[in-house]
């Protein structure tokens, strides 16, 4: 305990030593502000959230760059179908394998981003919570404050002052969430819809859809008229396609080599 001096008067005058008396000394209580997530680093949970956009974004792009991958490699192998009579069906369905075993991986990255997007949502939905919790206590102690205005009894002006500024930006950051979750179910769904149909999301049509109707025009003379012939002829096609065991782009493009041939 803290000691302190104290020198009587009688003790002037002679010699004597000083008295030393205990003394309590009073600790004051000093309270410490941590910063705000402006003035210092990033909360845990936000630096949760942070990684979890990036993570999500990340894969989602990934799924976007390897499914245009795959695009660029049908149309370019369509190319080459199309104008080299050396590559045969053989050697074409040796390719149409590769790109199909890169189609299965993509299934995989698309998995992968669908799980990352419903833990970034999870995170937005406990966010949301915990802000739906904060506004309405507040909204509560300002309408505390009004009330007890109302009767006349003394109340604190700042923080009256500090509610009805915190209470619209509260209200705004569900908002933002809202939308912010909105997008997320956007992508989830737009990433569902490619595992449901991956093979359309990744193939490229433009050579077979002008090449089907240069066929149709080749021979719609055969039949009643045009609407009979894009049928039949559409028909053929698919039935190339099965006994071949090709895409329907591809037996398009093999029907037409073939009437070529034929003159």
């Amino acid at each position: 305990m803290p000691k302190r001096v104290v020198i009587k008067d009688s003790d002037i005058e002679g010699e004597a030593e000083p008295v030393i008396e205990p003394v309590e000394e009073k600790v004051e209580e000093v309270s410490v502000e941590l910063p705000t997530p402006e003035a210092g680093e990033p909360k845990s949970e936000d630096r949760e959230l942070e990684a979890a956009i990036v993570d999500a974004e990340a894969a989602y792009e990934l799924v976007i760059s390897k499914a245009e991958e795959i695009r660029v490699r049908e149309q370019v192998t369509q190319k080459r179908f199309l104008e080299s009579d050396e590559m045969n069906i053989s050697i074409l369905k040796k390719l149409i394998q590769k790109w199909d075993a890169m189609r299965d991986e993509l299934m995989k990255n698309i998995r992968d981003a669908i799980d990352r997007y419903n833990h970034l949502r999870t995170i937005f939905e406990q966010k949301f919570s915990l802000i739906e919790e904060e506004l309405y206590f507040n909204q509560v102690e300002l309408d505390t404050i009004y009330q007890l205005e109302e009767q006349g009894k003394p109340i604190s002006v700042s923080k009256k002052e500090e509610l009805e500024k915190l209470i619209p930006e509260l209200r705004e950051k569900l908002v933002e969430i809202t939308q912010r979750v909105k997008e997320i179910d956007a992508k989830i769904d737009q990433l569902r819809k490619m595992t449901e149909g991956v093979y359309e999301t990744t193939s490229y049509k433009d050579f077979s859809e002008r090449l089907f109707d240069q066929i149709v025009n080749t021979l719609q003379h055969r039949y009643a008229d045009i609407e009979e012939a894009r049928v039949k002829i559409r028909s053929q096609i698919e039935f190339l396609a099965q006994r071949e065991g090709i895409p329907k782009e591809y037996a398009t493009i093999y029907l037409w080599k073939r009437l070529k041939k034929s003159g």
